[in-house]
């Protein structure tokens, strides 16, 4: 089933991707209330935010007598190499942006956070498994990477699956299941605006809201559509997509960590963030494309 044409709202409300916009939107509206309320997306309401898309999923699921794992492959060894992919790319995207914001003076790192003599590294304001005292750089290397995979599968099983069992393992399953790409755009879109009411509150965007809240943020959502859609789809395994989006939350404290806050030149970085992942996309989409070809 691909998407359906925005024809027709007989056909919009039989469509059950459409239905599940809708529901998701509604639903929304109540952790968005507090949220609002509180003045912060910092709220607690965040996390049943989080997992409202979830939520929404498994009533249509259900309404419609799918079976909660139609479509959806559980097993994590069925793909296993993908879920280390899917933990690194966004870390190796995100130290890439700091690097470049860095190279194009854009900002400037806080003093000793991270320091080098004699083969031994330390950092500060970074919590690691084993210490984040000085320590050989291969201690360091092995020390850091293990942290923060630890933590990147931490975050997903708590935060990230909520979304990603309702916008990958639901809709994507409506709109784009042999990675279409129109699918893939509408969900990107969708769920950039889904995001609105936090980004015009200030999150992420603070300097620029309305743009990131109308512009960026569908923008970028639509690249992490065409990635994670891709990946999962690949063998349908729903953790690749979680781990993708727990990743991603998580490699963003990388720059939060290492900047100086008000040093941040944001439109410079978030400009390099944002043409890192159109690149992971084009190559994600290009590499999709050739293998559909060599298969005909």
């Amino acid at each position: 089933e691909i998407m359906p044409s925005l024809v027709g709202s007989e056909m919009c409300i039989r469509d059950r991707g459409w239905q599940f916009c809708m529901l998701v939107t509604l639903l929304s509206c109540i952790p968005y209330y507090f949220i609002l309320t509180e003045g912060s997306s910092d709220s607690s309401w965040t996390l049943l935010l989080m997992w409202i898309p979830a939520l929404t999923a498994i009533i249509l699921r259900l309404y419609h007598k799918e079976g909660l794992f139609k479509g959806i492959s559980w097993n994590p060894v069925k793909d296993w190499k993908w879920l280390f992919i899917a933990a690194f790319i966004p870390l190796l995207i995100e130290i890439s942006t700091l690097l470049l914001t860095l190279l194009f003076d854009a900002a400037e790192l806080k003093e000793g956070f991270i320091s080098f003599e004699n083969g031994n590294i330390s950092i500060k304001g970074v919590a690691m498994i084993f210490g984040a005292d000085t320590q050989p750089w291969y201690v360091f290397i092995g020390n850091y990477l293990l942290s923060y995979f630890i933590g990147a599968l931490l975050y997903s099983l708590m935060f990230a699956f909520g979304e990603e069992y309702g916008w990958r393992g639901y809709l994507q399953q409506k709109w784009a299941p042999k990675n279409n790409i129109k699918g893939f755009i509408a969900i990107g879109i969708i769920w950039g605006l889904w995001h609105l009411p936090a980004i015009l509150q200030g999150h992420n965007y603070p300097e620029y809201p309305i743009l990131g809240g109308f512009i960026l943020m569908p923008l970028l959502c639509t690249l992490f559509s065409i990635v994670f859609g891709i990946a999962m789809n690949r063998k349908n395994v729903i953790w690749i997509a979680v781990i993708f989006h727990g990743a991603l939350n998580i490699s963003t404290d990388v720059s939060n960590t290492a900047f100086i806050e008000s040093s941040v030149n944001r439109p410079i970085n978030d400009f390099i963030w944002t043409l890192l992942w159109l690149l992971t996309a084009v190559i994600f989409w290009f590499k999709i494309k050739q293998k559909t070809i060599q298969t005909i």
